[in-house]
């Protein structure tokens, strides 16, 4: 493992060079010394990495290039995440979807008797799903198609309208799959020999003829035999229809037809074709390739009265087999259909986490509304309980089911005023502040947050005057100047209890019911009672409830999930659980960080940060996609490339970094605890240093982090993440992927001592 200083000329700024035009070209690489030191500056990188392949591929969808092939699904029908094949088309593939592979065809026997036939491809109903499968990568849940060992793949039907004798079919040609077979012979009703006749020419005795590769002259003995010369290596002496492979070859030689005619009145020649090998068709058994069998792979025919009316050939998978973005399946033997998946296009993304704000309260963290993004606090409390409804006694959340609230300046931090028509939502963060009396009349202002600022909406406000923020309106009731209440009232479609993000998700925020009344159930939504043991709804443990809309955009109509608010062991707050989620949480790598879907239209992501024990503040980052979300799964021929939408790979350890051989790499942690980082620092073959020796390599002491850039040898970068302790390290990143222009070309050095206070040491 070498590294370079020497720079680039062009300045480069992140996420560049990692992703560009929409790709990955990335290995994320944290330290094994400890392995979990530095997990919450890596989950970081790799969700910014991810949202920026999504931001580039959301508004179109990866589609095959070179070939044929047919998307499965309808217009009408998208392929959403949880789905099976047969949940969205019908099971059948036909010429009106692959016209080429499948195409109608007409066969001729060997008395000149045209037969006609069609093709189609019958496909099981494989789900698409999230797995976590270590025969498919260790440690990596992935979204795809997960097929168990004899789980029916689909079966290939070759249907004749009009049935051609068994006894006429030997020494004929028939397409099968897009691909031409030449029938060598037959037992009647069980058995079909096949020839791939990938090439087919004749060859006069005496004469050479140039096929490909080969150079094919022959000898004729009689009608039915004759032997080959090919590249100067002779054939067994072969009869019409026998075959023979090619020594130090994959091909196979056939004797199609022998044109024999006595040496005294003429020249005889053969016909020959050459391919890949040959098949052997036995009705209930495995078919048979080259004389090995393929297993999973069933020959079937129907016949009646001697005539072929039917071939199916079933597809059963044979070991597990995966379909992924970085993984495809093919029919085998024959070596011509594939099954492709390249990822979901996601009309939008949202990210927000639900966490502990400090010990005493939970909030979402960076909550996208309409006009900002912010963190709303929830539920504070101490002790193992909670006591109120926001952050802290004097900045409370006013929340209330009625259309009528009051709002306390001495007390209130802010309120949500929402507006939801079933349609369109919206909400907004809002708050009275700068009490005053006019003409005997009590006034106050009215603020809202916009671009992460408080914007005054309204000045001098005084009861009755109406205040609109988008399609929310409030009719500013009654004011207490010294009390510094405001009464807000809502008009049709408003509410005080409910919170919805720029791109629609649904959330019930907490209000409180009265102390003595404990007429809460599970499904009354957002309800807590800070006294009565009511479950989900209690001083202990609350359901923050959550609802997608459905594929049709109706807010709130589609599927719900909650994650659960409460005390750790410590008694901190933080999320206990994840309550509605589609598939069970699987762990990435070894970072404690858990991911699972909403196997809905929109197909909400999670990942849920479980730390590594009992004591840790757990945290759920949630990820919205705004619309129906689409699966882009495609059967296509065998020369059809696919893309996919890209994804960051599973991070890997210092230990592993031969994995990420030509990659540009991003690397977490310091000189103490990841190799790499060593290397980069010192050299290659450098050990694991701290303490005085980082502050020596590095000119930082406690407190202070660094983003810098060195070249590799094989001509990509590594881009060092890394501070004097982890909270340092997670600066950085947070630095790295929320500034709008950190420089990661060759010789960019920046350092820190906060995520708001980075200075550019170097610029190359």
């Amino acid at each position: 493992m070498v590294f370079s200083t020497i720079g680039f000329a062009a300045a480069t700024t992140y996420p560049a060079p990692f992703i560009n035009n929409g790709a990955a070209d990335v290995a994320i690489v944290y330290g094994s010394h400890p392995s979990a030191i530095d997990n919450a500056a890596v989950v970081n990188i790799q969700d910014s990495l991810n949202s920026k392949l999504t931001a580039d591929s959301v508004s179109g969808s990866a589609t095959p290039e070179g070939g044929e092939f047919v998307k499965l699904e309808k217009a009408s029908t998208k392929f959403q995440l949880g789905n099976g094949i047969i949940d969205v088309i019908s099971s059948s593939v036909t010429d009106d979807d692959l016209e080429v592979l499948l195409a109608d065809g007409t066969y001729t026997d060997d008395d000149n008797d045209d037969f006609e036939y069609t093709q189609k491809l019958t496909i099981a109903n494989l789900s698409l799903t999230m797995f976590d499968d270590n025969d498919y990568k260790e440690d990596t849940p992935t979204v795809g198609f997960s097929v168990t060992s004899n789980t029916n793949v689909l079966n290939y039907t070759l249907d004749f309208n009009t049935e051609p004798l068994w006894a006429d079919l030997p020494q004929t040609d028939i397409k099968i799959m897009g691909k031409d077979y030449f029938i060598l012979s037959v037992t009647t009703n069980t058995t079909l020999n096949l020839l791939d006749s990938g090439v087919t020419s004749l060859v006069n005795e005496g004469e050479a003829v140039t096929v490909g590769d080969f150079e094919v002259s022959t000898q004729v003995f009689s009608s039915t035999q004759a032997i080959l010369t090919i590249n100067g290596e002779r054939t067994n002496s072969l009869n019409v229809g026998e075959t023979q492979k090619l020594a130090g070859t994959d091909t196979y030689v056939g004797i199609k037809n022998i044109f024999y005619v006595s040496k005294d009145t003429g020249i005889s020649s053969v016909e020959f074709a050459i391919g890949s090998g040959k098949i052997e068709l036995i009705n209930a058994q495995d078919v048979q390739i080259n004389d090995d069998s393929i297993n999973g792979l069933t020959a079937n025919f129907t016949s009646s009265s001697e005539k072929l009316q039917k071939i199916v050939i079933q597809w059963n998978a044979d070991d597990d087999l995966f379909v992924a973005e970085d993984s495809s399946i093919t029919i085998p033997g024959f070596e011509n259909v594939k099954m492709s998946y390249t990822g979901i296009t996601y009309p939008a993304e949202e990210l927000f986490t639900v966490q502990g704000g400090s010990s005493t309260y939970v909030q979402l963290n960076d909550f996208p509304l309409k006009d900002s993004t912010e963190d709303i606090n929830l539920l504070y409390g101490a002790s193992g309980a909670f006591t109120g409804i926001g952050k802290d006694a004097t900045n409370k959340l006013r929340t209330t089911n009625l259309s009528t609230i009051t709002f306390d300046g001495d007390t209130d931090a802010y309120l949500v005023a929402s507006y939801d028509d079933g349609s369109d939502a919206e909400s907004y963060l809002i708050k009275t502040t700068s009490f005053s009396t006019e003409n005997a009349v009590n006034r106050t202002t009215i603020q809202f947050r916009e671009n992460g600022a408080w914007v005054n909406k309204k000045e001098n406000a005084e009861p009755t005057d109406t205040v609109s923020l988008g399609n929310v309106q409030l009719t500013v009731g009654y004011i207490d100047k010294n009390a510094k209440t405001v009464v807000l009232n809502a008009s049709a479609s408003t509410n005080f209890n409910r919170l919805y993000s720029k791109e629609g998700l649904k959330v019930w925020l907490p209000w409180e019911v009265n102390g003595t009344d404990a007429q809460v159930t599970s499904f009354t939504h957002g309800a807590i009672n800070f006294t009565s043991n009511v479950s989900q709804h209690n001083a202990t443990s609350f359901a923050l409830a959550f609802f997608e809309e459905d594929k049709n955009e109706n807010i709130g109509d589609g599927k719900g999930f909650n994650t659960t608010l409460a005390w750790n062991a410590d008694s901190e707050a933080h999320v206990s659980d994840l309550v509605g989620e589609s598939v069970t949480a699987a762990e990435v790598g070894d970072t404690n960080i858990f991911r699972t879907f909403m196997y809905s239209a929109l197909a909400t992501e999670f990942m849920w940060d479980q730390g590594s024990g009992s004591s840790e503040q757990d945290s759920i980052k949630v990820t919205y996609h705004g619309a129906e979300s689409s699966a882009n799964v495609f059967l296509t021929d065998i020369s059809a490339s696919t893309g996919g939408t890209n994804t960051i790979g599973t991070p890997i350890l210092d230990t592993e970094i031969a994995q990420a051989s030509g990659k540009n790499l991003i690397v977490v942690g310091g000189s103490c605890v990841n190799t790499v980082a060593a290397e980069l620092l010192k050299g290659s073959g450098a050990a694991r240093f701290c303490g005085a020796d980082w502050t020596a390599a590095t000119g930082l002491g406690a407190d202070r982090f660094l983003i810098q850039t060195f070249a590799r040898t094989d001509g990509n970068v590594a881009t060092l993440i890394a501070g004097w302790g982890a909270v340092d390290t997670q600066n950085a990143a947070t630095a790295l992927t929320t500034r709008l222009s950190v420089d990661t070309s060759v010789g960019a050095k920046h350092t820190g001592s906060t995520v708001d206070n980075i200075e550019s040491v170097v610029t190359p």
